[in-house]
């Protein structure tokens, strides 16, 4: 009967493990260059997450969610998430946002000589050259091989076929980890948990100092996921949300996010 009982622990612990899909891949600019610190947002579950140095990201998602993608100076862009997502990489190009450049107009200075200002009017034939090579270049196919991404081995799904389990000692060993970690100080959040506390302290936290500085929705997004990964706040206030603590130690975050980051695009 126990063995019985190991058995379902077991396999409920694996299905709720491997229950939860993620979407992960590249961004770049149109110039093929990796782009760091984009926000990554869920619209359904409202998850965000910033993409690293290299352009790389993941974020959970199920089929049919709309992932947003945003940083200052680029347009945003907007993808729905389909089945093939979770078995292939997502790669994702932003492009600059357009800004205007004052017209001017060129009038060409007339000397009342009709033969010589009709040829004043005509290209050199130096421009014509140049005008016709760059035509034909920008006609030439791109010969540049576009960067191929190759799945994770800690996101790959596990591989059966490397040898049996010892269910009794898997389930054995999952419970002592269970009664250790009951006995031990506080736990590193898991991504849900974190997703969970970041929308507390934007529900429950008074942030209209940082609002004050000018600081839209985005910026303050960056700025609790940097003062999280510097004080572990969600690891410490997640389970028991002391308001005033949380207060003081995104204060001291602040004073040294504004050293090391732009507070503003």
């Amino acid at each position: 009967m126990k063995i019985k009982l190991f058995f379902l622990f077991f396999f409920t612990i694996s299905a709720a493990a491997f229950s939860q899909q993620y979407v992960f891949g590249k961004i770049a600019s149109e110039f093929d260059n990796a782009l760091e610190d984009v926000v990554v947002y869920n619209i359904r579950s409202e998850e965000k997450i910033l993409s690293d140095r290299y352009g790389n990201f993941m974020i959970a998602a199920k089929s049919y969610d709309e992932l947003r993608f945003i940083k200052g100076g680029y347009d945003r862009s907007s993808v729905k998430v389909s089945a093939q997502n979770f078995s292939a990489p997502l790669n994702v190009i932003l492009y600059k946002s357009p800004y205007d450049i004052a017209e001017v107009e060129l009038k060409p200075q007339f000397t009342g000589n009709l033969r010589k200002d009709v040829r004043s009017l005509d290209q050199p034939a130096k421009v014509v050259a140049l005008n016709a090579s760059l035509d034909a270049y920008m006609r030439k196919p791109s010969a540049t091989v576009a960067p191929k991404l190759t799945t994770p081995s800690a996101f790959a799904g596990p591989n059966y076929s490397a040898g049996q389990v010892d269910v009794v000692k898997a389930v054995a060993a999952l419970i002592g980890l269970a009664n250790k970690a009951a006995k031990s100080g506080p736990t590193t959040a898991n991504y849900a948990e974190t997703q969970a506390f970041y929308r507390r302290v934007k529900n429950e936290i008074d942030l209209s100092f940082y609002t004050s500085q000018g600081w839209d929705e985005e910026q303050i997004d960056k700025f609790l996921i940097y003062a999280d990964a510097s004080y572990s706040l969600a690891k410490k206030y997640r389970k028991t949300f002391d308001v005033e603590a949380i207060k003081n130690e995104m204060k001291l975050a602040y004073q040294q996010y504004v050293k090391t980051h732009k507070t503003g695009f």
